[in-house]
């Protein structure tokens, strides 16, 4: 007995001990088996933001593109503006040109383009005998006479602007 009693009194600690660590191990392997579903459960939740991330990435690339294009556009569009700008500048800085249309435009008749000018002469002698010239002669005259031909062009203007008057009219091609 005494002998069993000694086999128990080393055999039940060594058992119990054993008992403990199974337990232990036990425990361990649930909270690891928890923890790996919990990490896969993180994964699976991760995995959809990934694919967000990406697909916010590709919208953020594709919007960066358009934003790249729109100003290129826009910079070209400023270029035209200043280019526009520069041609109203330059054209404000001219004097007028004014356009004096003879005739009414018909189907059998042509126009014809002629430059009219007032003479210098006759203006000083206009001004000298008091008679006001018009302003519009220190400019740029044209005439558009709408006409069967050339001689009833240069007749029809003329008759307008006299050379007696001391108006000079000088005619061009016909307009096409």
């Amino acid at each position: 007995m005494e002998a069993v009693r000694t086999i128990l009194d080393s055999a039940v600690p060594l058992v119990a001990a054993l008992a403990v660590l199974c337990h232990l191990c036990w425990v361990g392997i649930r909270r690891s088996w928890d923890r790996v579903a919990g990490l896969d459960r993180l994964r699976q939740s991760v995995v959809p933001l990934k694919e967000r991330q990406r697909a916010e990435t590709e919208a953020l690339a594709d919007l960066t593109c358009r934003l790249e294009e729109a100003k290129g556009r826009l910079s070209a569009a400023e270029q035209r503006v200043g280019h526009l700008q520069r041609q109203i500048d330059a054209v404000d800085k001219e004097p007028p040109v004014f356009l004096h249309i003879l005739g009414l435009p018909a189907g059998n008749r042509r126009a014809f383009r002629a430059e009219v000018q007032y003479d210098t002469a006759v203006a000083t002698a206009a001004r000298a005998a008091g008679k006001p010239v018009n302003p519009v002669w220190r400019y740029d005259n044209r005439v558009l006479v709408h006409a069967l031909d050339l001689q009833s062009a240069r007749r029809e203007a003329e008759h307008v602007f006299p050379h007696k008057a001391g108006f000079k009219v000088f005619f061009h091609a016909p307009v096409p």
